[in-house]
Parts: C-alpha cells; structure tokens; sequence
C-alpha cells in the first residue's frame, strides 16, 4: 500500500514510532503532494485541519475510492469540515483523542459509513488497533 504521510518532524517522529514496521514517504511541503498523491493508497495529514482546502485536491488527484485519508479530526465537525468540498470520491476518515497516535488503540471518526471496511484495510497494512467511534460533535 503506498503511503504518504504529511506532517511536521514532531509529528512525523509520533507516527515512525506507532507505525514503525511500515514504509511511507514523509512530506513536509503540501506542494509535493502533486508529485506523490496519483500513486497513493493510504494518506496520513496530520496537517489538514488546518487547510481544508486541500480536499480539493485529494478529490482530483487521488485515486478516488481506493484512497483513504486520515487527519487530526480533533475539534473537528466532520460533516462541517467536509460539507464546502463534498462530495468527496475518496474516504476521509480522522484522529481523535490524545495523544494523537502514539497509543495502543487509535480511534478513529468516519465521514462515511461506507469508509468503515477501506478504514479496516489501511489498519490491517499498518498492523496496528483501531476502534471506530461516532464523532463527539
């Protein structure tokens, strides 16, 4: 499963050490996203909840359904988050709690139902614990 991971190095640090066992490309720039997003299964933005507007692209440039995008959903409405650039032909699905990735069970929030199984794949790729939950907002 080809994988990016867009963060900062702090965060980036977080996410080698939960998912260590697996190979991702690491981008700091949103710019590379141009570059890498085509070929991508699997998106880890741990920046997102702060540029929207990224969706944007993720729509267009990825692979449709058979990409799954995971971001900080901490404070975040998905619905709302989502609702400016829906509908969205990818899986989005979000982080919450704390800390944010570095402990044993994720959870995870879903904008939709139908992400629940591409949500499973990309845990069973990461060989890590997950729990989906309904979003707190």
């Amino acid at each position: 499963m080809n994988t990016l991971v867009l963060a900062t190095q702090e965060q980036e640090a977080e996410v080698s050490l939960k998912f260590y066992n697996r190979a991702y490309l690491h981008l700091q720039d949103p710019a590379e996203l141009k570059t890498w997003l085509p070929q991508a299964d699997l998106v880890i933005d741990l920046l997102l909840h702060e540029q929207p507007e990224r969706l944007t692209q993720y729509n267009q440039q990825g692979k449709g359904d058979k990409l799954t995008v995971f971001f900080n959903a901490n404070q975040v409405n998905l619905a709302e988050f989502a609702s400016a650039y829906a509908p969205l032909n990818f899986h989005l699905a979000g982080f919450i709690g704390e800390p944010l990735i570095n402990r044993e069970v994720l959870e995870v929030v879903t904008l939709r139902e139908d992400s629940a199984r591409p949500v499973d794949k990309a845990f069973v790729f990461l060989a890590s614990l997950y729990q989906l939950v309904k979003s707190k907002k």
